[in-house]
């Protein structure tokens, strides 16, 4: 069986073995796990879907999370990230704004837009006018979708450049955004950990929630070995039936540790023989 290859973490002293988001592996009780250059072999007891969830405020330009989160979280890591956004419930005329009208449509000024790849300038609230019973009527044709929503009372501009006044009544979109970033570096600072993204989230955003989506395979001992954050591992499914001998298998990352494991079990197995013998043997005299 073609033996797994992944990127994972594991912290000294452990035996919680986090496997990169970008990785989906298979998993069969007893399987042999190679850690990096590491020469001990383990074996997998357990594989556990995680999904990391946090909420976030913004410090120094990058994400801030309560809790430690170093080798839980690594390089390359995909992050699902939503915030609050807004958008435009109705609209009410000022007083001092009603007069020379005409059934047109206005654009809301200000704030600041939830931008996206599909949208670069983002959505901005549009705004009808009717006239009903020869009174001017304000209706909602594009609600917007807002970081900031603009302070009222809102500059409402139509295509010739006319400006009216008007209070808009904002609520949070039922549908947020979500948008991806690659994690670059995670740092624990004492009371939480900062998260270093792959470029910026959209200007305005101070807070929200991260969702990171990932596997944890629980060893059967613990890791001694130096800390690993982002290394390639291997997972080994092919062993004797009855030995459990490590069979080594096609691109394996490290032939030479596979060997050697073989041929340690194989000596265990020819010691625990020689000891039966001995008895058997003191037994006849």
């Amino acid at each position: 069986m073609k033996p797994e290859t992944f990127t994972a973490s594991i912290e000294k002293g452990q035996d919680k073995l986090y496997i990169s988001s970008n990785n989906t592996i298979s998993y069969r009780n007893g399987a042999f796990v190679k850690l990096s250059t590491n020469d001990v072999f383990y074996r997998a007891e357990s594989l556990e879907d995680l999904n990391i969830r946090r909420k976030f405020s913004i410090f120094k330009g990058e994400i801030f999370v309560k809790g430690n989160f170093t080798h839980k979280l690594f390089r390359n890591d995909l992050a699902k990230i939503t915030f609050e956004e807004h958008e435009a419930e109705s609209a009410d005329f000022l007083e001092s704004e009603i007069q020379d009208l005409k059934e047109e449509e206005f654009f809301a000024q200000g704030g600041i837009t939830s931008s996206s790849a599909e949208n670069l300038t983002g959505k901005y609230a549009s705004i009808i006018l009717e006239m009903s019973e020869n009174k001017p009527k304000l209706k909602i044709s594009e609600k917007g979708k807002y970081i900031l929503p603009p302070p009222n009372p809102v500059s409402l501009m139509n295509e010739n450049g006319k400006i009216i006044k008007a209070n808009l009544d904002f609520d949070i979109c039922a549908h947020a955004s979500i948008i991806e970033r690659d994690i670059v570096d995670v740092n624990f600072i004492g009371e939480g950990s900062i998260l270093k993204l792959s470029y910026p989230l959209p200007h305005g955003v101070k807070e929200g929630e991260i969702t990171v989506s990932k596997q944890q395979l629980t060893l059967d001992k613990i890791y001694h070995g130096d800390t690993l954050d982002g290394e390639v591992c291997q997972m080994t499914f092919d062993y004797s039936p009855v030995s459990g001998i490590p069979l080594l298998p096609p691109n394996s990352i490290d032939p030479q540790s596979a060997y050697n494991k073989a041929i340690e079990i194989i000596d265990q197995k020819f010691q625990a023989l020689e000891k039966r013998i001995q008895k058997l043997e003191s037994i006849n005299y």
